[in-house]
């Protein structure tokens, strides 16, 4: 770093000049630090309370009005009946920082938002998808049914001496493909999941498949995660796994989703370590889902709190609990990993299960989840744990109301 341009200059070429910065400079390591303390203290001043689940999150007024804060850019929610206070946080904010009001918003982070005349949204990624086939040239290229041929064994590849490729390419179109798949598209997680296994060595059949799923999104790009402004707001989730499903290493692969009135949050992923049975499998995939399910409980008890809620409220006894002391219903189609759950029986097959994947038990016996069984073909969670034949493939994407 050097002085700024017009500085004075003092003593001999022998000095040090040291001088003391009153005010962060963009680029520096301390800057976007105290740019989010600044703005988290003038947001918490306006009234907002910052949610315990997403610190990126502030809410106003029982839900009312909700704020989430990307770096420096700004989406604002709020209900009809809370108009006129939306106005004031917008002058106060224009106010304190130079910033750019875009109205309605249509488009954020690249995820596009539409309305419909019943109240309803949809969020999709049209024109980030065609700048993705344009960038790797797929514009042209025949459509695909699936993300995947189920079919095609990608960890056979080495094996069967597939020829290695650039990996830079490779990851190119992997990392494109994840943020589809994290914000809009989780009908491709799974294919996104087991591609970026490869990343450090792909080879030919790694990059065949990454090419089917562009031409699956070029047939798809216009699908859309739907909302419904009407109907129960109830909160369910859906669980799974593949077991031993990776012939390299044998590890199963786990997902989850939870969908209310629209898919909420999702996941495909391979778990950590060699599942010795489908049941360990199946009870490691509850955990993960029952983490990711007690935090979202706790981010809809977030955007609930009151401008007046006070820290000693937000930590009394009934904490744990879901609105309306429900529990969250979280179904599995395993029945010897729901008999674990629902008993806690500890027998010479489950025995050495590590403590960590003990939580869903514990949730369950607390009140906090419900576990209960649901038959293979009605299990939502299944697309996110292989490669599945179209008919099924489209079911489960109808399910999870995209399209």
């Amino acid at each position: 770093m050097e002085l700024p341009e017009g500085w004075p200059e003092h003593g001999g070429p022998d000095e040090v000049t040291v001088v003391r910065l009153r005010k962060a400079l963009y680029g520096l390591k301390q800057a976007p630090h105290l740019w989010y303390r600044h703005i988290n203290a003038f947001l918490l001043s306006l009234g907002f309370i910052q949610s315990e689940a997403d610190p990126n999150l502030y809410v106003r007024n029982l839900g009312e009005m909700l704020l989430l804060l990307y770096v420096d850019d700004m989406l604002l929610a709020y209900a009809p009946t809370a108009a006129k206070e939306a106005e004031e946080i917008k002058q106060a904010l224009a106010a304190t920082y130079k910033i750019t009001n875009l109205g309605t918003a249509r488009q954020f982070l690249g995820i596009e938002m539409h309305y419909e005349t019943d109240g309803s949204i949809s969020l999709g990624q049209r024109v980030f998808i065609d700048s993705v086939l344009k960038r790797f040239h797929m514009e042209a290229a025949h459509g695909a049914a699936t993300p995947l041929d189920d079919k095609v064994k990608l960890d056979l590849a080495e094996e069967e001496e597939d020829g290695e490729i650039d990996p830079k390419l490779y990851q190119a179109i992997v990392g494109s493909l994840m943020y589809i798949a994290l914000a809009t598209r989780p009908d491709i997680s799974y294919a996104v999941a087991a591609l970026s296994q490869y990343n450090s060595r792909p080879f030919a059949r790694h990059l065949t498949a990454a090419q089917r799923v562009l031409r699956y999104l070029k047939v798809t790009k216009d699908y859309r995660l739907r909302y419904n402004a009407a109907g129960p707001n109830t909160l369910i989730g859906y669980t799974d796994s593949e077991w031993a499903s990776d012939s390299a290493d044998r590890k199963s692969q786990g997902g989850h989703i939870f969908i209310s009135n629209g898919n909420i949050s999702w996941q495909s992923r391979k778990q950590d370590l060699v599942a010795t049975s489908t049941l360990e499998a199946e009870y490691i995939a509850c955990s993960e889902a029952s983490r990711e399910g007690r935090w979202l409980l706790q981010l809809c008890k977030d955007t609930k709190r009151n401008n007046d809620d006070n820290d000693d409220d937000n930590d009394d006894d009934n904490d744990d609990d879901n609105e309306n002391n429900k529990p969250l219903p979280i179904l599995c189609d395993n029945e010897g990993a729901l008999t674990h759950i629902i008993n806690g029986t500890i027998k010479a097959r489950t025995k050495h299960i590590d403590v960590c994947y003990h939580n869903c038990r514990d949730l369950h016996e607390r009140g906090i989840v419900k576990y209960s069984w649901v038959s293979t073909q009605e299990n939502v969670a299944d697309i996110f744990t292989k490669a599945l034949p179209r008919e099924k493939h489209e079911k489960f994407t109808k399910a999870m109301r995209l399209w």
